[in-house]
């Protein structure tokens, strides 16, 4: 059978629907549907409203010469793939059932074409949104790459001058907006850019500060420790440093970060550069101080010392440093040298003389203020033992031997005396530089067993400290008070005691010259218990 011939209108069959409105309506939820496959599904269903039609199936074997009648439809879309429908009936439709059909397959096809535009304009607006998020995208990134070549001009620009590293944190603080701050490799805050800075400082990681510094090793990267943004300052394996931008807002951005990155990198270089120099400076200074310890010509002196830009022209003279047993020398050095830099002072520190372990020597000028390094040792070091000796001013190079010497002897007699810290000055030691004889000591040892043999035999058989209630008491100047409290021993105890002083030395202790004579024998002990000096 022609599948395109004409339906021949039968009369003798009344048609199932042949209302058009019914067409209408089920074009019109065509025209409703979002895709094709629920237009060519209402297709389906409504074409045995209109008469005896029907979908042939693809896979139904077709015979022309059966007496079947059937339309082949195309429906296209005009944008996807042509759709190729076989229809069939049993019998050929009336001139109203193939109207019907031929209207509904043009709404059909109007409908496909309705649903292919709609989604083709959904495709080509996701398409342009995407588009202009990428282009959103795209401009942010350019804005960004376009702050941070900014970032890396600025920093750039500031290496270029050879900035320290307190133009770096003011650059950083610029840049950031934020307060900026440069702690050593101790904790110690060395610069503060920007306001508000507190008046106690708290080290970056406080108690947890060692946990702190190796997480921020461990990532890298910078890393956010309470209200500070911390980036480790440590070009190898060395910790020269921490930098921090201070954001107790917590309104740091990326920028801000990538900014700290850039200015961190310019501190590692500055910092190695400067622990280069000043490792190097410090072995010449070294090599030098030895040598003027030693004993050298005054000439090579004055000229050695000029190159490393150090003033050997003003009276001089050594200090003899030695803090507690569990400190070492080297932590003494270190803390000495911070001082220095902070009080824009210099001095040639010598440490590890063999004769002269744990002691760090320092040739400073005369003027210096002792008391105030001693002060910023022991907050850098801790309220430790540590006694500082004050050798003699010596006004040209060749007298530095000498005074290193008294400095020694200051340092050691302040160590065995009552008061065994602080600053111990050779030329206010009064009676023990007299005292302080190294040809011949057997005179003095007689002078002391003299006056102090029997309170000395009565200690050392009754392991008691009646030697050392009486050089106390005499200290004081025969104060009872006084001296209770330094010996922290009740009132009547000590005139118990100096009752058994009286009876063991059969001395009158109201007699002056009797009390001086003791007080100086007890003097003598403690220069004769330093022993000599090494």
């Amino acid at each position: 059978m022609d599948l395109e011939a004409a339906p021949e209108p039968r009369v003798d069959h009344t048609p199932r629907a042949t209302n058009l409105s019914a067409v209408v309506a089920v074009t019109a939820h065509m025209h409703d549907c979002g895709n094709r496959d629920e237009i060519l599904a209402l297709l389906v269903e409504a074409l045995p409203e209109l008469g005896p039609f029907m979908v042939e199936s693809v896979s139904a074997p077709t015979d022309e010469s059966d007496d079947v009648w059937r339309h082949r439809v195309l429906l296209d879309d005009s944008w996807s793939r042509p759709v190729s429908l076989t229809l069939r009936a049993d019998y050929p439709p009336t001139p109203v059932q193939a109207t019907l059909l031929e209207l509904l397959i043009q709404h059909t096809g109007s409908a496909l074409r309705a649903a292919s535009l709609r989604s083709r304009a959904a495709t080509q607006e996701r398409h342009l949104r995407e588009a202009a998020d990428e282009i959103a995208a795209l401009g942010a990134r350019a804005v960004r790459l376009e702050e941070e070549a900014k970032i890396h001009d600025t920093f750039g620009r500031l290496a270029a001058t050879g900035a320290d590293e307190a133009a770096i944190a003011e650059t950083l603080h610029q840049v950031t907006g934020l307060a900026v701050g440069i702690e050593d490799a101790f904790g110690n805050l060395r610069v503060w850019a920007g306001p508000d800075k507190a008046l106690r400082y708290r080290k970056i990681g406080g108690g947890n500060r060692v946990d702190v510094l190796r997480r921020a090793a461990m990532e890298g990267r910078p890393l956010r420790n309470d209200n500070r943004i911390v980036q480790i300052v440590r070009p190898g394996q060395t910790l020269l440093g921490v930098l921090f931008l201070s954001d107790p807002e917590h309104r740091a951005t990326d920028l801000d970060t990538v900014a700290l990155e850039h200015a961190a990198t310019m501190l590692a270089i500055d910092m190695s550069h400067r622990r280069s120099l000043a490792e190097t400076e410090a072995r010449l200074s070294r090599d030098l101080g030895a040598d003027l310890l030693a004993g050298t010509d005054d000439d090579s002196a004055y000229s050695r010392a000029d190159a490393l830009g150090y003033d050997l022209h003003t009276p001089q003279r050594v200090l003899a440093v030695r803090w507690g047993p569990d400190t070492p020398v080297e932590s003494v050095t270190e803390a000495f040298r911070r001082h220095l830099t902070s009080a824009d002072s210099s001095a040639l520190l010598v440490h590890g003389n063999e004769h002269r372990t744990g002691i760090l020597a320092a040739v400073m000028d005369a003027k210096t203020d002792v008391n105030i390094i001693f002060t910023a040792l022991e907050k850098s070091l801790g309220p430790a033992v540590g006694v500082i000796g004050v050798g003699s001013e010596c006004t040209s190079p060749s007298g530095l031997p000498d005074s290193y010497t008294h400095a020694i002897r200051a340092l050691e007699i302040r160590k065995q005396s009552l008061s065994p810290r602080g600053v111990a000055l050779f030329d206010e030691l009064g009676v023990y530089r007299i005292l302080d004889s190294h040809s011949s000591t057997g005179d003095v040892e007689a002078f002391v067993q003299e006056w102090l043999g029997p309170l000395l035999a009565y200690d050392r058989e009754h392991r008691s400290t009646m030697t050392a209630t009486l050089a106390q008491y005499l200290e004081c100047g025969g104060k009872y008070d006084e001296t209770a409290q330094a010996l922290r021993i009740h009132r009547s105890t000590l005139r118990y005691r100096m009752s058994r002083i009286h009876e063991l030395t059969g001395r009158d202790l109201r007699s002056v010259d009797t009390r001086l004579n003791l007080h100086l024998a007890s003097r003598a002990l403690q220069v004769l218990a330093g022993g000599a000096p090494g």
